[in-house]
């Protein structure tokens, strides 16, 4: 057999920043989480090795106390693609999944990425919600404010009692956070990311958002991420409004930000209208059985 695939090793490092180079147009997320993934006694990372070369990773991580088995960063080598190597990884998470004993498979991308897509058909995964998202890179000062709904900070305690005190507010009891999604809990809150802050927007008690956001080092540089909630336009622009001014507060070079499908950023607000990539993520589930065939 001219393949094997195998535990990831340190040693491997330079191989998959070899394939991220290549991929999302050298916007990779991923060397910037190796260390994070290693350091997760929950990731279960693989490579493929072909002909003695690395030329595939991918991570399976169990979440939501065990229930899930969040399948990512499922990468092949540009030179090797169209082989039937993404498959064969996704077959390897699976098996370990089913290992695992987990009760569902999840994972999320983008519309546009159709190689993904072909995966979760096969699967026979089903789409379960979607968010829209907006990157900006090379972000500066934004001048556009809207503070017709006033947003303060909360404490994560505080947060959680208004997400289950208004379940409207998170579709399924989902958390989207950072490209993940998570069973709205207590634990999640506090669990989805460090130094992470809360802002609760309400009005007239009719407008009202949650919105969260933190700092991330991508590729050197601070990038705010940030999730909102929100029911009611005003609610919602008013809490990104909150979130564009506190990412300026933070020097960051980027934005990334996920919000409910219903409302309109990249093309609507001043300083987001130009160089603006936008989105929607899909989230996928598969319950068992497990198919790998």
């Amino acid at each position: 057999m001219s393949w094997q695939i195998r535990p990831y090793e340190l040693s491997d490092r330079p191989a998959i920043l070899e394939i991220s180079k290549r991929t999302w147009g050298g916007y990779d997320q991923l060397p910037s989480e190796l260390d994070k993934l290693m350091a997760n006694r929950n990731s279960y990372m693989f490579v493929m090795e072909f002909k003695d070369r690395v030329v595939a990773f991918a991570n399976l991580k169990v979440i939501d106390e065990g229930k899930t088995g969040w399948m990512e960063f499922m990468r092949v080598h540009w030179r090797y693609r169209k082989r039937g190597f993404a498959w064969t990884m996704t077959q390897r998470l699976i098996t370990e999944a089913q290992n695992l004993g987990v009760k569902r498979l999840r994972l999320s991308t983008t519309t546009e990425n159709e190689a993904t897509k072909r995966i979760t058909d096969r699967i026979g995964m089903h789409r379960l919600l979607h968010m829209k998202l907006f990157w900006k890179g090379n972000f500066r000062r934004i001048r556009w404010k809207d503070v017709s709904v006033p947003n303060v900070l909360v404490s994560t305690d505080e947060a959680f009692v208004l997400l289950t005190d208004f379940p409207s507010l998170v579709p399924k009891g989902i958390l989207v956070d950072y490209w993940h999604a998570y069973d709205l809990t207590k634990d999640s809150l506090e669990s989805i990311s460090e130094n992470i802050r809360f802002w609760k927007g309400e009005k007239n008690g009719k407008d009202m958002a949650l919105s969260f956001g933190y700092l991330r080092v991508f590729r050197g540089e601070p990038m705010w991420c940030s999730t909102i909630y929100a029911v009611g336009e005003h609610s919602f622009y008013s809490a990104l409004s909150q979130q564009l001014q506190t990412a300026v507060e933070h020097e960051v070079r980027g934005v990334l930000c996920f919000h409910p499908v219903q409302y309109q950023v990249g093309h609507e607000i001043p300083g987001l209208k130009r160089n603006t990539f936008s989105s929607i993520l899909v989230l996928y589930e598969k319950h068992p059985p497990f198919d790998t065939r």
